[in-house]
């Protein structure tokens, strides 16, 4: 093979390579998709947004405006937590809203944990006498990002506990002033009965 065609086959095959690292540099550099950033989420929350353990929360079609408030607020350190401080500010803002959508978008679906009909009964009576219907209202399974009300519906009673503990110690921000005085008045078994009943709500 004469020189020539060696050469020419050679700056043929550099162009080519050059090309393919032009076409893998702009696949590199596409923004990750929400699915894709989401995907840290799944071991406590579970690939389909639904809990992965009892100290969990469900966030499968959580409103995204409240989501994302909350994100923020682990970015900030504006809200306590173990972990979600942590990861959150891993992210940049647009991608903490991009995750706030996709979960959005995924379908409900309750709790299997199984509750305990007296205290399902005690706390459904708790839910009106203390007009926690108010704001919680369809026996909790509406959202309002206006409010900040979360779906209560359904999720992990101890889960559910806990956060009203957490609330009862005045531990996050912007808690309604009507709901820290009717927490505070509560007991313990109160507030388990409380979260048994919204558990048992599917």
């Amino acid at each position: 093979m004469h020189h020539k065609s060696i050469r020419t086959l050679v700056m043929a095959g550099c162009l080519a390579s050059a090309g393919l690292l032009a076409l893998a540099g702009t696949a590199l550099a596409e923004p990750a998709s929400e699915s894709m950033l989401s995907n840290t989420c799944a071991g406590c929350h579970g690939t389909d947004g639904v809990a992965a353990g009892p100290a969990m929360p469900s966030i499968a079609n959580m409103d995204a405006k409240i989501m994302e408030n909350l994100l923020m607020q682990f970015k900030s350190g504006e809200r306590p937590s173990t972990i979600m401080g942590r990861i959150a500010t891993g992210y940049e803002d647009a991608e903490l809203k991009a995750i706030a959508q996709h979960f959005s978008k995924l379908p409900w679906k309750s709790t299997a944990v199984p509750t305990d009909p007296k205290l399902v009964a005690e706390g459904a009576k708790l839910h009106k006498s203390e007009k926690c219907n108010s704001c919680h209202e369809e026996d909790g399974r509406t959202q309002s990002a206006e409010d900040g009300v979360m779906r209560q519906a359904g999720q992990i009673p101890h889960y559910l506990f806990l956060q009203m503990v957490n609330y009862q110690k005045q531990e996050y921000p912007d808690v309604p002033k009507k709901m820290m005085s009717r927490l505070s008045k509560l007991s313990e078994k109160d507030l388990q009965a409380l979260a048994h009943f919204y558990a048992s709500q599917k």
